[in-house]
């Protein structure tokens, strides 16, 4: 028995808004070593900024977070008379140079008594590797620095600084983890970390958690280190030159002991399992999930675990305990992952533990990285295309980051790294040490589409509903002009209206034929509000609303934008596209007449559907709508289906080149938004390209009552070819049309079925 008078003080911390791993969590490590020094006798004072009355988040001028109370509520906390101090020093410190948190608390505890700078690391959470003499140098109040586990080599360097040893660093031996004794969680105000806990989820403002902190989240490590060696992991630092990794693991009595108390004894709804692996044992992860459920308590395991030692059979004991599982694949390339990341790990084990964790309804998210060292373009889209395959196919949500070399890892060797306030948001936005052979504009490129894609595939669904099949124009390009003439039923559609708004779908596009020449059109946009759908289109030939009563009845009718089918700049261009003489001078009125009585935030524009006859008219097109009052143009290329074929499509190239021109000259005035062609052929323009990435939340209901996934229905006439392997778009770009003939897909039937389906 010592009966030192030792302060253990976690402090304070600030993050980027970025940031990886768990900063709320760091508290741990400094309430184990508490608990292992009042083991050995030492009188101990547990001072956690985590866990004071004033603690929480707040937003700092700089953009960081700072982390729990104010440091001078933490320098009054530390009793005035006291032996030693030892202050946790966490990876969220900014190594090696001084923290402008930590660097303020050790100056107004200069003096009181030694100082010990300890890591007290639990692993876990990524090291940020940096020389001890380093990081002492920049802490002139300490008296030593322990750098990585603290538990066994603290209580000496305590003695030895008490003793007036010179100031040393000194390197943390690694303890019998069975012999520690349980966190001193009884030694702080848990209602105060609570409180804390939910001032982070409050203030950070992201939206649903992964890995949730509520009710009494407590932190908890039952085993330590990682057998495996991948390229870029910092979690298991390298302790001695040529030593092996290793992991160390609680014993049964001592898991259950343990976990027995935090939910016992210290009142843990949920438990934060910061395990760098847990499941690399399979004894002992049994042995967990046969506890945990013992214990009725909700957990997570936020550093993920091994797809190839995770079986169906834990995914079935996990389901609702767990909000989210977690696995890495780091690349869908197996070529990366064996030779550059070298994670010794088959990628079809992560489809089948995607598979796994769909059928036994456990959410599941997959970590990949881009912009590794030797990666091609081609294999960026492979990791890319695996992550979006595995989210439609399974709904594993795919979590990519930037490839970075963390200080001590495999991906850092050799390499001069900057010195840097925070890592983690190179993580999320890049800008740190280029790894990758391609450009950082490129790989920025590629996260951007995979996001955009992502996006469009768990925003807003749309509808969009054929209302007929019945139209007075004979388009040339007509994707539905091959099929029978008539109108869907109106029940049936209004039906179909009330499931898709059941489901959570808020846009609807009314289409046809032309919709405006079915009587239950404006009826089916009124019902379509009354539903509650905010966003409704129809898009019309404008011929009808050359009769201004009926152009009033329609833009009034609850829709909220319009879009007039514009194909040609005179009556005769346009006659020739739509096959009727007559029609162009009706769709002109018909859009004066909707300008004039349109209401305030109803959106209006124009489409035209590009072809060998009128492409390079576009301009004209253009100064002609935006004459008539309409400031938004769908430049529309060819959809391969009814009689859209290559008889009528113009040159790709030279139709995308004149687009191009048009924007040039009239987007400054008018929205222009290019749908149908791959993005390569208008580079420079990507904003403006809609593409199909819209179209995979998109279902299209047909007359007869059919409906379909539109990304399906267009990726039937769709291939991709050796030029789109390194393509930074090509996680959502469809590829090119295929336009040699437009069969009707084998769902739309023949005109007796369609007869039969129809009728009431």
């Amino acid at each position: 028995m010592t009966d030192r008078r030792v302060a253990v003080v976690h402090p304070p911390l600030t993050v980027a808004r970025d940031f990886i791993d768990y900063p709320f969590h760091a508290d741990l490590g400094a309430a184990q070593l508490a608990a292992v020094l009042t083991a050995g006798g030492d009188v101990v004072t547990l001072i956690d900024a985590f866990a004071l009355p004033g603690a929480g988040l707040a937003w700092r001028d700089d953009g960081r977070a700072h982390l729990g109370a104010r440091v001078a509520e933490v320098v009054a906390m530390v009793p005035a008379a006291v032996d030693a101090i030892v202050v946790a020093y966490t990876p969220f410190h900014r190594p090696p140079h001084r923290d402008d948190v930590l660097g303020p608390l050790l100056a107004a505890l200069a003096g009181r008594a030694p100082i010990v700078l300890a890591d007290c690391y639990q692993s876990g959470q990524h090291y940020v590797e940096t020389a001890a003499d380093a990081v002492l140098a920049s802490y002139p109040e300490v008296a030593a620095y322990v750098k990585y586990e603290a538990e066994v080599t603290v209580p000496a360097v305590i003695a030895a600084a008490l003793a007036g040893a010179p100031r040393a660093t000194h390197l943390g031996a690694r303890p019998d983890l069975d012999a520690l004794p349980a966190p001193a969680w009884g030694a702080i105000d848990l209602a105060a970390r609570d409180r804390f806990c939910a001032d982070v989820v409050a203030r950070l403002g992201r939206g649903r958690w992964a890995f949730p902190i509520d009710g009494r989240t407590l932190p908890v490590i039952t085993s330590r280190g990682c057998p495996f060696t991948c390229a870029h992991c910092s979690s298991n630092p390298e302790r001695r030159p040529g030593e092996p990794k290793l992991q160390r693991r609680l014993g049964a009595d001592r898991l259950a002991a343990l976990l027995a108390a935090l939910v016992r004894e210290h009142g843990a709804t949920r438990l934060a399992i910061l395990d760098e692996l847990a499941n690399v044992n399979a004894d002992h992860f049994d042995r967990l999930l046969a506890r945990l459920a013992e214990l009725d308590v909700a957990y997570d395991l936020p550093n993920g675990l091994r797809a190839d030692y995770l079986e169906a059979r834990h995914l079935a004991r996990m389901r609702g305990r767990v909000t989210t599982v977690s696995v890495s694949a780091e690349s869908g390339s197996q070529r990366v992952l064996d030779e550059v990341v070298g994670k010794r790990l088959d990628l079809a084990r992560i489809r089948q533990v995607a598979a796994d964790a769909h059928q036994a309804g456990v959410p599941l998210l997959v970590h990949y990285m881009i912009g590794l060292p030797g990666e091609t373009a081609a294999e960026v889209n492979a990791t890319l295309t695996f992550a979006l395959d595995l989210y439609d196919e399974h709904g594993a949500w795919p979590a990519v980051q930037y490839a970075t070399p963390l200080p001590g890892t495999a991906l850092a060797a050799g390499r001069s790294l900057p010195l840097v306030d925070d890592w983690g948001p190179h993580f999320q936005g890049g800008g740190g040490p280029a790894l990758s052979a391609l450009p950082r504009p490129t790989l920025e490129r590629f996260m951007r589409t995979f996001q955009a894609r992502l996006a469009a595939s768990t925003g807003p669904q749309k509808v969009i509903m054929n209302v007929t099949y019945v139209c007075n124009n004979h388009c040339t390009f007509c994707a539905v002009g091959t099929r029978t003439q008539i109108d869907g039923h109106p029940t049936r559609q209004r039906e179909h209206l009330a499931r898709f708004r059941r489901a959570g779908v808020r846009m609807v596009d009314f289409d046809g034929g032309e919709p405006t020449l079915n009587p239950e059109l404006i009826p089916l946009v009124r019902y379509a509000r009354a539903l509650g759908y905010d966003r409704i289109n129809v898009t019309t030939n404008g011929r009808l609303c050359a009769y201004p009563e009926f152009a009033t009845r329609l833009v009034t009718s609850g829709l909220t934008t319009l879009l007039v089918s514009v194909h040609g700049a005179t009556a005769r261009s346009h006659g020739r596209e739509v096959g009727v003489a007559e029609a162009f001078e009706q769709t002109v009125a018909g859009i004066r007449n909707l300008v004039a009585a349109a209401p305030p935030g109803v959106e209006l524009g124009a489409n035209i559907t590009l072809t060998k006859h009128n492409h390079e008219e576009l301009a004209a097109v253009a100064e002609l709508v935006l004459g008539l009052g309409l400031a938004w143009l769908n430049v529309q290329f060819l959809t391969p289906f009814g009689r859209a074929t290559t008889r009528h499509a113009p040159d790709t190239a030279a139709a995308a080149a004149v687009t191009m021109r048009v924007i040039d000259a009239y987007a400054d005035r008018m929205k222009i938004q290019v749908i149908n062609l791959p993005f390569c052929f208008m580079p420079g323009y990507e904003r403006h390209l809609a593409g199909d990435l819209g179209k995979r939340s998109r279902h299209m209901v047909f007359v007869n009552n059919e409906t379909v996934n539109l990304a399906a229905y267009l990726a039937e006439r769709r291939v991709h070819t050796d030029a789109c392997a390194p393509c930074p778009h090509r996680a959502f770009c469809g590829g090119f049309y295929q336009l040699e003939d437009a069969p009707e897909p084998p769902w739309l039937v023949s005109a007796e079925a369609l007869v039969r389906r129809v009728e009431p």
